[in-house]
């Protein structure tokens, strides 16, 4: 160690005196080592969050099993049948997202993000208030009173943080609640928007729990010490086996579901982020191939200098020790300036994410970003210096000192051949990687969703809370006549759920006559409660049968509209007009099928189309109405601009009630886009790094073929004066990076081969072995190493055979 010093104030004079060969280095391992500090940097906060309560890693969210195996939310009793089976489910709490209607005298509505919870739900997750009290189990129940717990955040903006807020009362969705206590600050929901909670007081026989068959709690635990997952599965497993031998037709004969809390909230982007911080790996590995490269390079100048060094008493491991440290203060400089190069990068992928990546607003390079960047560094400085190093001891000394610098005629070299056609597999493998998403990206662009979005606006209402079972669809009635007498409106209709609007309630349904066996895995019927003129506003080809109108009313006889995907599966090869299903929810009744639809993507382009009933919004069963009718959408037909239609929607909604707010408005198009903005996200993400590798690959083969013909001035020198012409060298040297290109597109196309699993995954309408990209890719790949060997190429063909000789 005491030698270390010396061996630092050595490696800097001797980069020093390189400068052309220090910057380049330098600047390869910035772009390697950005890329990745960024990538971890994001990885870091949507997979790896810490949350603000203690042991997190112990918290489960707890759904419902399915029959496939998959999760579910919970029914009200589903959820409260599982809580009385007591053990791991007793202190189980329940978790919905709301949104509330927060007015006050003198000021406009607003609408903002909440949740409403059971009175487990704070205790579960180890969080005390900040003022106040939490809920307690007896305010949880049906008639006790309306409280409410605020945020941190909500407190401070809304009530100026006024130290006596607690015992107060707040109106919210025109019903005064009392606020019991604020949350400390750093909580906001596990989405991070959440600014208050009111209490659910679930109830099994009335209103959303007297339906067995509505999914929408979701549930957490806390696994007591010295219970790990598997054991908490187990347990769980031998309840459901006797609930099942206790009522075999229940639904609680499958089980729950446990996810840990990060799995449950970032299990659908996982996939994607390990593949990207893959690719960035993949950046890297090339860059430190490059750098490995021009090392070798740098040494087979320096086997003079390092045969001296033998020859004077140095050993073996003070050789290595002394190259090793040159290598790690190029990483070391690397690192640095890549920490820097990551703020950049890590701002413009900000710019760039999508809404369905949680938490990645949030980002920031913090202390465990930065100690990943300084391991990294150190990794990869010993990771590239170790062939240059292990290459220097190996040399004669007698061989060494007759050497004189710069006449090295030891051709390319195995290690730098193999170097070469390892990045250049790799930057192959990528390069397949975003060829197969862009032919992905252009097949779900020509995917019809089923509706046409362009010229079609939406945005939500909340009904006043105090509107009964009649007043309701006359309410939103009003509300459709006003916003229809707007000025360049077409058409204008009211649903509980537009394609992409981010909710998809699903219910089954029962069929007169035979039923279709149940298929495993099989999604149930989607459930949609829409007005009249729907069909024409989002312009749904109507294939049989009529829409509704109005004479569809909450007194007339219950009709439906069946999507072709559900008449398929019902009523195959007949006319589903006229036959009867009925919703199976509590009071759901049987209605007489009048029109069948088109089927709708409701999810996106890249999502399986799934059977839907539609029925009208005013023949809602009692039990659904209070999660369907007071949160409705609009949807508006105009060829009026956005910002031409806002003001005159304020006026039209205050027109009929002015305590109502409007929120949430966005174009159809806009939703189209934000459905495969994850999926942009990705494409952009891994093109950027595709085209980072291939470019590393080409300036480091241009970088190592210029150092190749540099010392073979010699050889090709000879070659000349013994008659060879310029295209004869030319022809050589192409050859051989040519070679060398198409051993690494060989090898780049076996290893996507061998990955084409993991891209699977990704893909929509194609195979992971499509020919078009396999057979494109690896032909650019070597079109471009042959364009980088080029210049290099055409330099010796300009070879003095004369200055040469004399040269040496």
């Amino acid at each position: 160690m005491e030698r270390l010093p010396q061996d630092i104030r050595f490696g800097i004079r001797s980069l020093w005196k390189s400068p052309r060969f220090t910057v380049a280095a330098v600047l390869t391992l910035t772009l390697g080592i950005g890329v990745n500090t960024a990538m971890f940097s994001v990885i870091r906060s949507v997979l790896m969050r810490t949350w603000p309560f203690p042991n997190p890693d112990r918290l489960l969210v707890v759904s419902q099993r399915q029959a496939d195996g998959n999760g579910n939310l919970f029914s009200t009793r589903d959820f409260l049948d599982w809580k009385e089976q007591g053990g791991l489910l007793a202190g189980m709490g329940a978790h919905v997202s709301w949104q509330f209607n927060i007015s006050s005298p003198g000021e406009p509505p607003q609408r903002i993000p909440g949740g409403v919870v059971s009175h487990d739900f704070f205790p579960v997750l180890g969080l005390q208030p900040m003022l106040g009290r939490l809920f307690s189990a007896q305010e949880d129940q049906s008639g006790a009173g309306q409280f409410v717990v605020l945020s941190y955040v909500f407190w401070k903006s809304r009530f100026a943080a006024d130290p006596r807020i607690v015992g107060k009362p707040v109106r919210i969705d025109g019903v005064p609640y009392t606020v019991v206590g604020v949350m400390p600050a750093g909580f906001n929901g596990f989405d991070g928007r959440e600014l208050l909670w009111t209490l659910l007081q679930l109830r099994r026989d009335s209103g959303v729990g007297s339906s067995p068959n509505f999914h929408w709690l979701s549930g957490i635990i806390r696994l007591p010490a010295g219970v790990d997952l598997k054991q908490a599965r187990s347990e769980l497993d031998t309840v459901a086996a006797r609930l099942h031998r206790e009522n075999p037709g229940s639904d609680a004969g499958f089980g729950v579901f446990l996810e840990t809390l990060n799995d449950a909230l970032s299990g659908g982007v996982r996939p994607a982020l390990l593949m990207l911080m893959g690719c960035v790996g993949f950046v890297l590995l090339i860059a430190c191939a490059n750098v490995a490269n021009l090392l070798l390079a740098r040494g087979a100048a320096r086997r003079r200098e390092m045969a001296m060094r033998t020859a004077l008493g140095a050993s073996p491991s003070r050789i290595v020790r002394q190259l090793l440290t040159e290598s790690v203060l190029l990483a070391g400089a690397g690192g640095a300036a890549g920490i820097a190069l990551a703020f950049l990068l890590l701002r413009a992928m900000l710019a760039l994410h999508p809404p369905q990546v949680p938490h990645i607003d949030q980002t920031t390079i913090d202390g465990v970003v930065l100690a990943w960047s300084v391991a990294i560094s150190v990794a990869v400085g010993i990771l590239f210096g170790l062939a240059p190093a292990i290459e220097a001891v190996r040399i004669r000394v007698n061989d060494g000192l007759r050497e004189q610098a710069g006449s090295g005629t030891r051709g390319f070299g195995r290690q730098r051949s193999i170097l070469v056609i390892a990045e250049t597999a790799l930057s192959c493998m990528l390069l397949i990687a975003t060829g197969l998403a862009l032919r992905s990206l252009w097949s779900l662009r020509n995917v019809d969703p089923g509706f046409v979005p362009g010229n079609l606006l939406t945005f939500r209402i909340a009904a006043p809370s105090q509107l009964d079972a009649t007043g309701l669809p006359d309410f939103y009635r009003q509300m459709v006549e006003h916003i229809r007498a707007i000025p360049g409106v077409e058409s204008a209709t009211v649903a509980r759920d537009f394609p992409l609007s981010g909710t998809d309630p699903s219910t089954p349904i029962l069929t007169e006559g035979k039923m279709p066996p149940p298929v495993q895995g099989e999604i149930v019927t989607r459930y949609r409660a829409v007005g009249d003129d729907y069909f024409r506003t989002l312009q749904i080809p109507l294939l049989q049968g009529r829409a509704f109108d109005e004479r569809d009313t909450g007194g007339s006889p219950g009709v439906a509209v069946v999507s072709e995907s559900l008449a398929r599966k019902y009523w195959p090869g007949e006319n589903p007009v006229g036959k009867r299903l009925k919703p199976n929810i509590a009071g759901g009744s049987w209605c007489v099928v009048v029109g069948v639809a088109a089927d709708v993507r409701h999810w996106g382009t890249d999502v399986a189309i799934e059977p839907t009933a539609y029925y009208p919004y005013s023949q809602v069963p009692e039990s659904m109405r209070s999660l369907v009718e007071a949160n409705m959408g609009i949807a508006i037909r105009s060829r009026v601009a956005e910002n031409g239609l806002v003001h005159s929607i304020d006026a039209a909604v205050a027109a009929v009630n002015p305590n109502v707010p409007v929120y949430d408005v966005r174009t159809m198009d806009s939703m189209l886009s934000d459905s495969g903005s994850l999926r942009n996200f990705d494409l952009s993400l891994l093109g950027a790094f595709s085209l980072l590798a291939l470019t590393l690959a080409a300036v480091g083969v241009y970088a190592v073929m210029a150092w190749s013909v540099s010392q073979r001035t010699r050889e090709f020198g000879i070659r000349m004066a013994l008659g060879a012409a310029s295209r004869d060298v030319l022809r050589l040297i192409l050859r051989h990076g040519a070679g060398l290109a198409v051993a690494g597109s060989a090898i780049g196309v076996v290893g996507a081969l061998l990955l084409r699993k993991i891209a699977a995954g990704f893909l929509y309408g194609l195979s992971a072995n499509d020919p078009l990209v396999l057979g494109a890719v690896p032909l650019v790949m070597v079109l471009v190493i042959v364009l980088a060997c080029w210049a290099p190429a055409r330099r010796a063909t300009k070879i003095d055979p004369v200055k040469a000789l004399r040269y040496e």
